[in-house]
């Protein structure tokens, strides 16, 4: 299930709005021809009378359960964002208190290990965010640095440590948490549902029909392609990337 989903959400993002238009037109497409026959009959006469309030609650309905998903989905990008940020601010954080040691031994050790942590992370760690979720493990550079930090009694430096690995998890917990596949199954159907409204509220109008199907496929296909492409805050092409931590890594190694 993983790999399947990860690997379309790597495509590049035109693939994917394309994909998600070429489903919601062939489903339109069967709404059209064989849905709306069935239902209103070939002159559309069958279904004698529908009211347009029944389209407009369904509507409402899907909207609003496109908003909830995407509201959840772009609060979780918002805090995976933010969790790099911090992450990469406390390391900074540690590499500036370092600095004003009065031991150079002490303050080389902490800058190496410093180094050696944040190669991990964008070397092994970072490449393995866009696949299947892992237990989230302490690194042993984490431990070490914690005690070279305790060691030194400078407070701040022991905080620093404290709270990078503390957005480190959240990086980890929240950057691979997938939407459930109920919420994008009750969204699905209820897309279904609204353009099977739409035909039979055009029930005697083909050309009406067509149009108004056209429409509102657009608009789905486009609500389907936004949530798609921030599904995963560390695949495709608006995946994460470390930018700040290799900064970090630059800054712990060129100094002596």
């Amino acid at each position: 299930m993983y790999p399947v989903v990860d690997k379309f959400l790597s495509f590049p993002t035109p693939v994917i709005v394309i994909t998600a238009i070429a489903l919601w037109s062939c489903v339109a497409v069967i709404v059209n021809i064989l849905v709306v026959p069935i239902l209103c009959g070939r002159d559309g006469k069958k279904l004698v009378k529908f009211e347009a309030e029944v389209t407009s609650q369904i509507a409402l309905a899907f909207g609003l359960l496109i908003s909830f998903n995407a509201v959840w989905i772009w609060d979780r990008g918002d805090r995976v964002h933010a969790a790099v940020n911090d992450e990469a601010a406390a390391l900074t954080a540690l590499l500036d208190d370092c600095e004003g040691l009065s031991d150079p031994a002490r303050a080389k050790e902490i800058r190496k290990t410093v180094a050696v942590y944040t190669r991990n992370l964008i070397q092994t760690e970072w490449p393995k965010l866009s696949g299947k979720p892992f237990a989230v493990v302490r690194p042993i550079e984490i431990t070490k640095l914690r005690e070279l930090a305790k060691n030194s009694g400078d407070s701040n430096m022991v905080e620093a440590v404290k709270a990078a690995e503390k957005f480190r998890q959240v990086r980890i917990r929240d950057g691979m948490t997938y939407m459930s596949p109920s919420r994008w199954g009750v969204v699905f159907v209820l897309a279904i549902l609204l353009l099977i409204s739409i035909g039979a509220l055009h029930g005697g109008a083909p050309r009406g029909r067509k149009l108004a199907l056209a429409l509102v496929t657009l608009a789905i296909a486009f609500c389907f392609a936004v949530l798609i492409v921030h599904a995963r805050p560390f695949v495709g092409q608006m995946a994460l990337q470390p930018t700040e931590l290799q900064a970090i890594l630059v800054r712990a190694e060129s100094t002596p």
